[in-house]
């Protein structure tokens, strides 16, 4: 694909095998199903001014980024950052999966979640950025971006937040699948051992795939005593790391999962909150719209 500059990507159309339309103005994102618009036979090389992952579930072939080379079987996911020069040489003509373009301003309303693309761990350069996955992961992956396909298609006041929802989602399943399969290049600092021990902790409580299911921890304080560590130590370590505190990582965790179970269950909103840890529906609603400025119930009928 040839580079494309990042205030075009508003223009860029989707393909979902139907006529094609144009994602929101300011929504930096764009979405293809390769079987129907599938990466030429070779790319030259080049850089660009968005991110790209793309998610091969048919057609092997040679991946190149940074030099180095990758022979790709599928499925596998692919993260090529917007500095390295990368080409792409199929095996074949058969292809598909998706692909998805965005630039940082995604999530231009979304600090946080900004900073965290910059120093994604499978984005930075001289990295690892194919992930390889198992058919369960692969067809979880695939519902992820028919997700986001389905709102670039539907455009609407909050597509734009749905697509970043769901990208985040992406992006977290995927780091989960990389740890898995690579042992860090670099030795990790106590305080890097610490934080990553935190975060791994809070993961695996996720996702909640019952409504009799519920999180075990959701204080700082929680956390530290299963991590046999002093809480201000464990919150000041993590800041340190991360540049969010403890709590401010459980909140936009919760908050992350609120939104999916509200989106794609039909789970009582008393039921999701005792999920979340929260005893009464109305101290969840609370959180809820101070988080977002909309109850569940407002969200949910969006």
């Amino acid at each position: 694909m040839p580079a494309t500059n990042s205030n075009d990507l508003s223009e860029i159309s989707v393909n979902p095998g139907k006529a094609a339309l144009k994602v929101p103005p300011k929504g930096h994102f764009a979405v293809h199903s390769r079987a129907t618009n599938p990466c030429r036979e070779y790319i030259s090389a080049s850089r660009r001014d968005y991110y790209k992952i793309s998610l091969i579930t048919k057609g092997e072939g040679l991946f190149t980024l940074g030099g180095r080379s990758y022979q790709i079987t599928p499925p596998v996911l692919i993260f090529i950052n917007q500095s390295e020069i990368k080409t792409w040489e199929p095996k074949g003509t058969e292809q598909d999966g998706y692909y998805c373009i965005f630039t940082e301003q995604l999530f231009e309303m979304q600090r946080h979640n900004r900073d965290e693309l910059v120093h994604y761990p499978l984005f930075q350069i001289g990295g690892t950025p194919v992930v390889h996955l198992t058919e369960q992961q692969s067809e979880h992956m695939q519902r992820l971006f028919c997700h986001m396909m389905r709102e670039s298609c539907n455009v609407t006041s909050y597509s734009h937040e749905a697509i970043a929802l769901y990208l985040q989602l992406l992006l977290l399943e995927a780091r989960r699948a990389a740890a898995t399969q690579y042992t860090p290049h670099r030795s990790l600092t106590t305080a890097q051992l610490l934080a990553e021990r935190f975060t791994d902790t809070l993961e695996k409580q996720f996702p909640i795939t019952s409504d009799q299911d519920h999180i075990r921890l959701k204080t700082a304080g929680e956390f530290a005593q299963v991590l046999n560590v002093h809480p201000n130590h464990l919150n000041a370590t993590v800041k340190s790391v991360t540049g969010r505190t403890t709590t401010e990582h459980i909140r936009q965790r919760i908050l992350l999962e609120a939104r999916l179970l509200l989106v794609h269950t039909d789970w009582p909103i008393a039921a999701i909150a005792r999920s979340l840890g929260f005893e009464e529906p109305a101290s969840f609603s609370h959180f809820f719209k101070s988080q977002t400025s909309f109850t569940p119930h407002m969200f949910r009928t969006l």
